[in-house]
């Protein structure tokens, strides 16, 4: 019964933050509309039953690609987000995942349906048309404007064919709906033995991913003991999806084969995934000399060539770099620079303005500073924070919405977002409980070697954002 009812919350969740998430990325209510009803339309006819919101978002991607033209009514004029109308949809759908629901770019890349590299040069994009629509903006004010908006977004169903979805926030109404939606007599269920449960053991899901990843490991090497070349395999645990890269012209005649055993290496090891393949022959390479560039573009990637170099061995200079770790990014637009480099690099502009100089460039230059210590701790804490996600979302006793961490000050802050009202009877022991999983879950050994004993704070918010006490 308890877990009819977890299914039940969870596809009320589902189809609330797709009705969300579709209402900012559409132009119009038509657009989102189609979104909505073609993502649920492809989730009903799913072989595997869409339960984890990642496969959701995946296919909600999917119809991103193909929106139809409609007509020219726009419902970002009636928001605070005006900045968004400049951004394309999929550039809004990566700054809903990168910054509101916290994926890492490789995560982003893999819902979007393109590579690491390809979404990140997207977001740089992104980023500087965002930034364009609205003056005297950082980025920090930005995503904190698209936080709040999303979370005070709720999407009603409309009798009326033309305005199918339409905009309201939260007012006693609302609340009053969502009280007996998820709450009310419902949270009178919420198990009161989370006042003495020690809680979701973290730990069993970050030894069960360590097993997963051998067993991933493995089938690679299955592969390539059985011959085949330019053959990739990989899990997406959370989408509950296995993605099969295979590469070449001698491929070719040999995928289905391929394919074939992959899928028995994988039930063999008890594996019931979704297993998406993908073929490509890459191209054979452009001769550079052959391919013309109009003089602006070539000056400008020259100047872009000279800042990398330079800017990069002031990187190298100051820190022992992480190879997996992307520093600096570098990109121009007809009136403007921007580099994206750390804060710690005391001479970026100094550099940038004397090439930009040596070359009588009068483009703006736009510096956009970051911490490297914060990003280099997020990327450290990235791996660890999936595994608390996991667990949360897993629990039965609560209904999750979601997980912000971030550092702040050399502190890695983890904010806890439950559909709990204040006044539930349970909110402040599943909130103890949830304190006492995670505080478990890193004061491990194991952990604290991968976070390298970072300090952290962990708060509990209910459905009003509000702090629940734990004390």
């Amino acid at each position: 019964m308890a877990e009819k009812k977890q299914k039940k919350a969870n596809i009320q969740f589902l189809n609330q933050e797709l009705k969300r998430i579709a209402t900012i990325i559409a132009d119009n209510d038509r657009q989102a509309a189609f979104l909505i009803e073609e993502t649920k339309k492809e989730a009903l006819n799913a072989l595997i039953p869409i339960n984890s919101e990642r496969r959701m978002l995946k296919l909600l991607a999917k119809q991103v690609k193909k929106l139809p033209v409609t007509g020219k009514e726009n419902l970002l004029r009636e928001r605070s987000l005006e900045s968004l109308k400049k951004v394309g949809k999929q550039g809004r759908l990566l700054l809903v995942l990168h910054y509101y629901k916290g994926y890492s770019m490789q995560k982003c890349a893999r819902i979007i349906g393109c590579s690491e590299k390809e979404g990140k040069q997207m977001l740089m994009s992104t980023l500087m048309q965002w930034k364009s629509g609205q003056t005297r903006a950082d980025l920090q004010h930005l995503k904190q404007q698209l936080r709040t908006e999303l979370d005070y977004i709720v999407v009603e169903e409309s009798s009326e064919v033309k305005r199918p979805f339409q905009l309201k926030r939260l007012a006693p109404i609302i609340t009053f709906f969502m009280f007996f939606l998820i709450g009310g007599a419902g949270s009178q269920a919420l198990k009161a033995e989370a006042e003495v449960s020690p809680g979701i053991d973290i730990m069993e899901i970050y030894k069960e991913s360590t097993r997963m990843e051998e067993t991933y490991d493995e089938i690679n090497e299955a592969i390539t003991t059985a011959g085949y070349k330019d053959v990739y395999f990989s899990v997406d645990r959370e989408a509950e999806y296995a993605y099969l890269s295979i590469e070449g012209k001698d491929n070719e005649d040999k995928q289905e084969e391929i394919i074939s055993f992959v899928d028995e290496e994988m039930q063999e090891r008890s594996l019931d995934y979704f297993m998406e393949t993908n073929f490509y022959i890459p191209d054979e390479g452009t001769d550079m000399e052959e391919v013309e560039v109009d003089e602006e573009t070539a000056i400008s990637e020259e100047i872009s060539e000279k800042l990398t170099e330079a800017l990069s061995d002031q990187i190298m200079d100051q820190f022992v770099v992480n190879e997996e770790l992307y520093l600096l990014g570098i990109s121009w637009t007809a009136d403007a620079w921007y580099i994206e480099i750390p804060e710690e690099i005391k001479k970026a502009e100094a550099i940038s303005r004397h090439i930009l100089d040596e070359y009588e460039d009068k483009r703006r230059l736009v510096i956009e500073e970051y911490s490297y210590n914060d990003y280099e701790k997020s990327f450290r804490w990235g791996n660890v924070i999936d595994y608390i996600n996991t667990a949360l979302n897993s629990s039965e006793k609560y209904t999750f919405k979601e997980l912000i961490a971030n550092p702040e000050d050399g502190v890695m802050k983890f904010e806890v977002k439950l559909y709990l009202f204040k006044t539930d009877k349970d909110a402040d022991s599943i909130a103890r409980e949830i304190v006492r999983s995670i505080t478990r879950f890193l004061e491990t050994s194991e952990i604290k070697e991968i976070t390298e004993d970072d300090p952290y704070e962990i708060i509990v918010k209910d459905n009003s954002n509000k702090v629940i006490k734990t004390d």
